[in-house]
Formats: structure tokens, C-alpha cells, sequence
């Protein structure tokens, strides 16, 4: 991230923790969801608690965005004077996120072509198939009535997301002052909520469609944002009341879907895709603060070596893993499996499906996303001076 490459490999362990938990939710709730481990017209109590626990971490994408928004704007304002400006920020994202994003969607055309039962996990219309391709899959005009993505290029909405943030944003920090362009997150962060509800109320209903979108899920891009600004102009991390009043409402909130909607939990609907995707942001954008002023307790658990490991390999993960998690809930329907196990059973073919999903993202990060990260070095920024964030090195996006 920071000019001189011996900087950009710079490390800081906590960062990648935070994108462990992250990857970790988004298994939990996938794992309920999508691989439907809990199913069944009457499950046992621990079951239900269970998917009342691990369902509302899908909140786990705000953080990945949250995290994303303050990354990247540390490096755009860092190399702002690059002379290869986006050049080098463009090629270095391509190298990271292009090779396994466009394996995949090429991978999954060619099966669905030799087999229908594949194929119709796809998109059905040939535009929102093309969308996919540009990374503009979550926009309602290519869904053709339909009011959610799902199949299994489904969870890739988040892609779209944040590639339509990297186009924009670069150009945005380039043209103008940081101050500047604090006061767009704040304006973006006041017209996100009324926005979400007013097409929750004119379009989307109670339909998860609506938490897709990109004008939905800008709250923790620009929280990441803004937090970043906040560090660069002040060389030191954003202010502790700042962060335990964005803790407190996103806590205030989320405690008042879990007590008066609680259903909500399980059956995402209107306040979990407006009020709750603002209080998944809050505790997100407090999450990533908090761990820029390495407190004793909070850095222990976030370097956990485990939870850093998956950070690493979490954009693999998150891309592959409804290419386990799908086949295992058709064939447990097949086959009546889930009516056979019990609990901890259900929980065991979770854990089973989540190592073999871990595995196949290290392989495929060892063997073939490695070989396109090397090629990153080719990209550096080229500048005479090196602007630092608040550490004198800046932490390595990519790794």
C-alpha cells in the first residue's frame, strides 16, 4: 500500500484478524442459510438458538466493507501524488481480485453448459449474466422483475459493491480536499438510512434485494472512509468517544431489532435491511477505530493466529464456498440427510464443509492467485516523498 514495495508488504496482524471474523460470520450465516444445516418444519430448541445466532452474521460483509473503505482510502491518499496514480492502484487491484472472480464465473458457464441441473443455478437471462462480468450484477435493471440475487453467483453482490467503489472513489480523493471529501462520507452516511427506507416502502418490501444494492451498503464504505481521513490529517487514531458513541448506537440499534423484532434474526425483512445494516456499519466502523490504538485485550484476540489465517485466504473463501455449500444442501435434500442427524451432527457437516471450503482457498491461493500477486510489484507507485496514515508503515491490502 505505501510507495516503496518494502512498505506495501508491510504487515499489521490486526487487520487481518478483523478479516477473519468478517469471513467467519459470513460462513455462520451462509452455513444456515444457504447450506440450510438447521432445516426442517420443527427443529429442536438448540437448533433454533443456533440459527438465531448465526443468521444476523451476514453483518460480517459491513465489516468487510468498512475495512475496505479505510484502506483504500489510506492508500489513495498516501500515493495521491504517485505519478502513475491509477495505474497503480487499478493494475494492483485487477491482480488481486480479476484471476479467481473471472475463473469461477467462466468456469460455471462452461458446467452449466454440459449440465442443465448446474445451469439453473445461474442466471437465466443472458444481460444479468454479461452484468457479472462488468461487476454490475446488483443493479435491479438487470434483474428483470426479480428482487434478489441468489443462485450461485448470488453472495457476488458484494463484489459489485466494492469494484463500484474502487471505480468511483479514486477519482473522488484525487480531484478533492480531504476535507472535502470527508464532508461526501458524512453527507453519504446522513442519506443511506432514508434512502434504504423510502425504497424499502416504494419497491424491495421486506425482500433482501434491498441490502444488495450498492446505494445500500455505502454506510460502512464511508465509515471506513472517514476514518481513514481522520488518521491521515492527525497522525493518530480516531478519538475513543468517537468510537464507543459508534458502538453504542450500532449496539442501541441492533439490541432493539433483537427485542422487538426478533424474527427479523431469522427472516431478514424491513428493519434488518434499513436500521440494521446502519448498526451492522456503526459497530463495524468501531471495530476497525478500536483497533487502530492496539489495546492489550482487543489485540490478543484479533492476532489470534487462526483468526489471522483466515484473513488471509478470505476472499477465496468467500468466493468459493457456495460451490460446497450448495451441492451438500441438494444432495442432504436428496438423500433426507438432514432429517437423520441431530444437532450436533448438523453442526459437524457445517464444520466439515468449512474446512473443505478453507482448504480449497489456500490451494488456490498458493497455487494460482500467487502467481498473479507477484506480478503486483510491477505497480508500485512512483514518488519522492511517502505519506503515512498514523503507522510509519503502512498495512499490506492485499495479502
Amino acid at each position: 500500500m505505501a510507495p516503496p514495495e518494502r512498505q506495501s508488504q508491510q504487515r499489521f496482524p490486526e487487520l487481518d484478524g478483523i478479516r477473519g471474523l468478517a469471513i467467519l460470520g459470513v460462513l455462520c450465516s451462509h452455513g444456515v442459510t444457504a447450506a440450510g444445516i438447521f432445516t426442517g418444519a420443527h427443529i429442536p430448541f438448540a437448533e433454533k438458538l443456533l440459527k438465531y445466532l448465526m443468521v444476523p452474521l451476514w453483518g460480517g460483509v459491513d465489516l468487510f466493507f468498512v475495512l475496505s473503505g479505510f484502506l483504500i482510502t489510506g492508500i489513495l491518499l498516501r500515493t495521491k501524488t504517485a505519478q502513475n496514480y491509477f495505474i497503480s492502484f487499478y493494475s494492483r487491484r485487477i491482480l488481486r481480485i480479476f484471476p479467481i472472480y473471472y475463473l469461477v464465473l467462466a468456469s460455471s458457464l462452461i458446467l452449466g453448459h454440459f449440465w442443465a441441473l448446474f445451469a439453473i443455478r445461474l442466471p437465466q437471462w443472458t444481460s444479468w449474466k454479461v452484468a457479472y462480468f462488468l461487476y454490475l450484477q446488483n443493479w435491479p435493471i438487470f434483474w428483470h422483475g426479480e428482487k434478489i440475487m441468489g443462485g450461485q453467483w448470488g453472495v457476488y453482490w458484494s463484489l459489485a459493491v466494492e469494484e463500484q467503489f474502487y471505480f468511483v472513489w479514486p477519482l473522488v480523493v484525487l480531484l478533492l480536499r480531504e476535507e472535502t471529501v470527508a464532508l461526501v462520507c458524512y453527507i453519504g452516511l446522513a442519506c443511506t438510512l432514508p434512502l434504504r427506507i423510502l425504497l424499502s416502502c416504494c419497491y424491495f418490501g421486506d425482500n433482501f434485494g434491498l441490502a444488495q444494492i450498492t446505494s445500500s451498503r455505502v454506510d460502512g464504505l464511508f465509515l471506513g472512509a472517514a476514518c481513514a481521513i481522520y488518521m491521515f490529517r492527525h497522525r493518530k487514531p480516531v478519538p475513543m468517544p468517537w468510537i464507543v458513541a459508534s458502538a453504542s448506537m450500532g449496539a442501541i440499534i441492533m439490541g432493539y431489532i433483537t427485542v422487538f423484532h426478533h424474527k427479523e434474526l431469522v427472516g431478514t425483512g424491513f428493519w434488518m435491511t434499513t436500521f440494521g445494516i446502519s448498526g451492522f456499519a456503526l459497530l463495524s466502523g468501531a471495530l476497525v477505530a478500536v483497533s487502530q490504538h492496539h489495546l492489550g485485550s482487543i489485540d490478543r484476540v484479533l492476532t489470534i493466529h487462526s483468526l489471522r489465517w483466515a484473513g488471509k485466504y478470505s476472499y477465496g473463501i468467500y468466493v468459493y464456498h457456495l460451490f460446497i455449500f450448495l451441492p451438500v444442501r441438494y444432495l442432504g435434500n436428496r438423500i433426507e440427510l438432514w432429517t437423520r442427524l441431530n444437532t450436533l451432527e448438523r453442526v459437524l457437516v457445517f464444520l466439515l464443509e468449512s474446512i473443505i471450503v478453507f482448504a480449497v482457498a489456500k490451494l488456490s491461493y498458493d497455487l494460482f492467485e500467487s502467481r498473479f500477486l507477484r506480478l503486483k510489484s510491477h505497480f508500485r507507485p512512483r514518488q519522492g516523498i511517502t505519506q503515512e496514515l498514523c503507522h510509519p508503515k503502512a498495512p499490506d491490502l492485499d495479502a
